[in-house]
């Protein structure tokens, strides 16, 4: 079963074509090819990361899970996501303390027990004692907590009650006893004029660096990760005197600031349909921009929000979004196999790790050696049920490791496997050999074989540092 290609796999495949110098292949008749299939409700679509896939050069097993947008899989009392109800905890507590910022809206502390943060699983399997938060002004729910410290803005002058609950991976509300697991606290708002935009600029220590990543949630909205080096986040610190590379992010959505990021994770659960732009700067204590002469240290980037009944594949499915977090979840036990399509007897188990700019997408990268078909077998779980699903190179799946000499020209190179070759057989017949001249052979056939080495690896080497480039 094939699916139509994503922008970021055409980008892909036609970075591939100018990395590996495939012109002439493709000229013959070569298509981009994967496999796809469902898997407990989820697509996956697995091939290489880089097609055509030809022996000797960077590569890597590419995986992309994604489920349709706004469809949550579940399997009752396995661990499902049963958004509204309850699960029974026992030993699980929480405080809450709201205050008024002097410069703009309400800090927000959210102090568990019994509990821990986990933003980084928001919307998969239930595990008994982590989750995240939902926040309530006056019994109306305005964001989840990813962390302790949480920003609110825009509250209206009044009497406010903030209520905090603790939620599981999935959103179900703790309970201990039947009774939700919950903290509330109330405050006085004043009218308060409109925070300053013009923050001023500190400049940054050396080093300091940020970036962002987004994703689309499958519940609404988007989930952030704010990633800086070189930066501490401070919130116990907001407004306090300065301490070099300590501080907070502000947060933009399309030119507008919307507040302030406390925790690495936040949820944008109030994106419009369409294109958005989000932008997060460095900030210090005392809400100055962290600069570099005199250039913001931000970053930025994009996500599209779609509309309700949006279609966006090829394939007359409805919006699909990226399954986060299977890295720690599922490996890749990688096979090659002979002509027969029996295995070779050489297999690895190799880590996933998520693939930049793509959400869902994983690679386990490596470099083929020998051309022919491959298999691609992964293991663990996903949503907390088993997965052992095997793809095998071929017709109909995705692209078998082709011999590096299909893309030469105009005369083909000596792979490194076949260099190996010719040393061993040269080695073997100076084994036999007794005369001076058979040592002489063995010595230049030796010297061709260490040039032959260096100039392949240095090819390949190259081609990587190229691809890389391109795809930053």
């Amino acid at each position: 079963m094939s699916f139509g290609k994503s922008p970021t796999r055409l980008r892909r495949g036609l970075l591939a074509l100018a990395v590996s110098g495939a012109a002439l292949a493709a000229a013959a008749g070569i298509a981009w090819a994967h496999e796809g299939r469902e898997v407990h409700g989820f697509t996956f679509d697995v091939g290489f990361l880089v097609e055509p896939a030809y022996e000797g050069q960077p590569n890597g097993v590419y995986l992309s899970v994604t489920r349709e947008s706004g469809v949550e899989s579940g399997h009752g009392s396995a661990g499902g996501h049963d958004h509204g109800g309850m699960v029974e905890t026992s030993d699980m507590s929480v405080e809450v303390t709201a205050e008024v910022d002097p410069i703009d809206g309400i800090n927000v502390r959210i102090m568990p027990s019994g509990f821990a943060f986990a933003p980084e699983r928001v919307n998969q399997a239930d595990v008994d004692g982590e989750g995240h938060a939902h926040v309530y002004v006056d019994g109306e729910k305005v964001g989840r907590a990813y962390g302790e410290w949480f920003h609110l803005k825009g509250v209206a002058p009044g009497d406010r009650e903030i209520r905090v609950t603790l939620q599981t991976n999935g959103h179900s509300e703790y309970a201990v006893g039947g009774q939700t697991v919950e903290a509330a606290t109330t405050l006085s708002v004043p009218a308060m004029p409109p925070a300053p935009e013009e923050v001023g600029q500190v400049e940054a220590p050396e080093g300091m660096v940020v970036a962002i990543s987004l994703e689309l949630d499958p519940v609404g909205g988007a989930n952030l990760m704010v990633m800086p080096q070189g930066f501490t986040m401070a919130p116990g610190q907001v407004n306090a005197p300065n301490v070099a590379g300590e501080g907070h992010p502000h947060l933009y959505v399309n030119g507008v600031r919307l507040g302030r990021v406390y925790s690495p994770y936040l949820h944008l659960g109030k994106l419009a349909p369409g294109i958005n732009e989000v932008r997060v700067t460095l900030n210090t204590n005392m809400h100055q921009e962290y600069s570099r002469d005199g250039e913001t240290i931000e970053a930025v980037a994009t996500i599209h929000i779609p509309a309700e009944g949006e279609v966006q594949t090829d394939d007359g499915h409805g919006a699909r979004v990226g399954v986060t977090g299977l890295a720690n979840s599922l490996v890749v036990e990688v096979t090659h196999l002979a002509a027969d399509m029996s295995a070779s007897g050489v297999a690895r188990r190799m880590a996933l790790s998520p693939l930049p700019g793509e959400s869902g997408g994983y690679v386990a990268p490596f470099i083929p050696t020998v051309p022919g078909p491959y298999r691609f077998r992964f293991v663990g779980t996903i949503d907390g049920l088993p997965v052992d699903e095997t793809f095998t190179s071929g017709p109909g799946t995705f692209d078998d490791v082709r011999s590096a000499t299909e893309a030469q020209f105009p005369r083909p190179v000596p792979s490194a496997r076949e260099i190996a070759g010719v040393a061993t057989a040269a080695q073997l017949q100076a084994r036999d050999a007794s005369d001076a001249s058979a040592t002489a052979v063995t010595v230049a056939v030796a010297g061709l074989v260490i040039g032959g080495l260096g100039l392949a690896t240095g090819v390949g080497l190259a081609l990587h540092a190229f691809r890389r480039r391109g795809a930053g």
